[in-house]
């Protein structure tokens, strides 16, 4: 036994030695070659960003190259072994060389549970950091891009499509400036004002498709969206559309416009606890999430328009109240649901402060009733009394409880308006659960069906999408148990010179395995067949370790 201690402590320091060496070399090799150059390509970035980058992309690159290091090790030390006649002497003296295999096999259990812990439990986390650097930095991206540059674009499609601006100069505003005129700011919002913006659009054959230039253009970029959008506000300018029209612009609004990262949240970098939670509560999963968030507003404005529908047809009075606390009543001759809301004909509005003093009395042939969404998924409404060509809107207005003389007006907004506390009700008991379960109806008045079975069906699909991600990244880990041993047992038979052959051969099984593992999860990912998906992928490893054992047992001599 003691002299097992040693040969094993002997061929694990030599194991180790090389690992280190090779594991540093291709770290660096990654980071510098391969992640940050993905950084820098992406115009714009400063040193400073650069050297914030670096300590997130090591571990990563670490991780990727720990079983290509291992497997180098593995297969370069034992044919040093073989090629000095060291297993030999071992032999002589009755050592079961096989039994130092277990040096690599304690190596293999390393990387498998050290790539394990990393990729699900500690480099999501870079990830993110990485995507929250890139979120904070767009501005100045854009602005660099713009400044260095003149122009900035981005594709839409391999096909060459997508959107180029260019600026004759830009400055960062300030958010006192930016409130003093009522704008939004905060957290995630970021404003470039742009002297001399043209915007240009072409289509994915490359074509030109619209052109629009200005003298000042507001750029906002909202980084609290996935994906973030850009929106440009123009002002004192010209619009051509091309083939349709061109338009003198005093404002306008291009956009909002999807600006892409190069770091994004995806599955595969995603922690293991969320993979597993999300394939129980698929809802909650990044992209799904919106989809169902989206549904359920239409839900809710459906529902709204269908109660007040609903009670204005049978001729009652519908009370509405705002954030202020005034009451607004509302009686109409007939009322439709709408997309967003309810429209009224023959409509009367009448306002009450909290204690229910009448305020005002609004009539109008037309009234609008809708609901918005908030940048916080909160829903406001909003009661929009029409100015038609045939009636202007009346205002009366109440003074000491008596009604004054008609005011003639144009379309009047009042804001503010709260969703009633029933509608509310009925949207909550419409839980993210019920919308994928088939067996519970959509509630009465909502007329949403197929955008409910799109939505069940791209819940199967990230299903599928999650499940496969899980058994990839559990494939990759385990794959290390059987190449690294493989690999040590190549270089025992390829020997001296012929090891860095030996390593060659070695990448074979890696790169077959690998291979297995993507298309097992491509399967588990396709609708049809998805149960073949994790016999492909463990079936795999299986076959590796059968081939491991026949070739240790066959190709190495005890």
């Amino acid at each position: 036994m003691p002299v097992m201690v040693t040969l094993h402590g002997y061929v694990l320091r030599e194991l180790l030695k090389t690992f280190g060496l090779t594991l540093a070399a291709l770290t660096v090799l990654i980071t510098m070659g391969g992640g940050l150059y993905n950084v820098i390509r992406f115009e714009g970035i400063s040193a400073a960003d650069v050297v914030r980058f670096v300590p997130l992309l090591a571990p990563i690159a670490t991780t990727i190259a720990m079983p290509i290091a291992a497997l180098f090790a593995a297969t370069m030390t034992y044919g040093r072994l073989a090629a000095d006649n060291e297993l030999t002497a071992c032999r002589a003296v009755g050592v079961n060389v096989h039994r130092l295999l277990g040096s690599a096999a304690l190596l293999a259990v390393f990387v498998a549970a050290f790539t394990f812990l990393m990729s699900s439990f500690v480099l999501p986390g870079y990830a993110q950091q990485l995507e929250r650097m890139a979120r904070s930095n767009v501005r100045d991206f854009v602005a660099q891009q713009l400044r260095g540059k003149g122009f900035i674009h981005r594709g839409k499609s391999r096909g060459g499509g997508g959107v180029t601006l260019t600026a004759e100069d830009l400055e960062i505003v300030g958010d006192a400036q930016l409130r003093e005129r009522g704008f939004e700011t905060g957290p995630g919002l970021h404003y470039l004002l742009i002297h001399g913006p043209t915007f240009l659009q072409t289509d994915e054959q490359g074509q030109l498709e619209r052109f629009a230039a200005a003298r000042l253009g507001l750029c906002v970029i909202d980084t609290r969206k996935t994906p973030m959008e850009g929106t440009l506000y123009v002002r004192d300018g010209r619009d051509y559309v091309i083939g349709r029209h061109a338009v003198v612009i005093k404002q306008q609004q291009i956009g909002p416009l999807a600006i892409s990262l190069p770091f994004t949240q995806r599955l595969s970098v995603a922690f293991l606890a969320d993979l597993i939670r999300w394939r129980t509560v698929p809802w909650e999963a990044p992209r799904l999430a919106d989809d169902v968030r989206a549904f359920r507003i239409e839900l809710t404005r459906q529902l709204f328009g269908a109660t007040l529908t609903r009670a204005l047809t049978a001729g009652e009075t519908v009370r509405l109240t705002d954030e202020a606390g005034h009451e607004y009543e509302l009686r109409a001759r007939s009322a439709g649901p709408t997309r967003k809301g309810v429209e009224l004909a023959e409509a009367e509005v009448l306002v009450r402060r909290s204690s229910g003093e009448r305020l005002r009395r609004y009539a109008a042939r037309q009234v609008e009733v809708n609901l918005t969404p908030l940048p916080n998924g909160e829903l406001l409404g909003e009661i929009r009394l029409v100015r038609t060509r045939a009636q202007d809107v009346l205002e009366y207005a109440f003074h000491g409880g008596r009604e004054g003389e008609p005011r003639r007006q144009p379309t009047i907004s009042l804001d503010g308006i709260v969703v009633p506390a029933e509608v509310r009700e009925r949207a909550a008991a419409f839980t993210p659960a019920a919308v994928f379960d088939p067996d519970v109806p959509l509630p009465a008045g909502v007329e949403l069906g197929d955008q409910r079975i799109g939505l069940q069906k791209a819940g199967a699909q990230v299903i599928r999408r999650l499940t496969g991600a899980i058994h990839f990244r559990l494939g990759i880990c385990a794959s290390a148990l059987v190449t690294v041993v493989m690999g040590a047992a190549l270089g025992i038979v390829f020997r001296g010179a012929r090891a860095l052959a030996a390593f060659a051969l070695a990448l074979v099984p890696l790169f077959c395995v690998t291979a297995l593992l993507v298309l097992g999860r491509q399967l588990t990912e396709g609708e049809w067949t998805s149960p073949a998906g994790p016999v492909v992928t463990w079936g795999g490893l299986g076959a590796a370790l059968v081939a491991n054992a026949l070739m240790v047992g066959l190709g190495v001599r005890r």
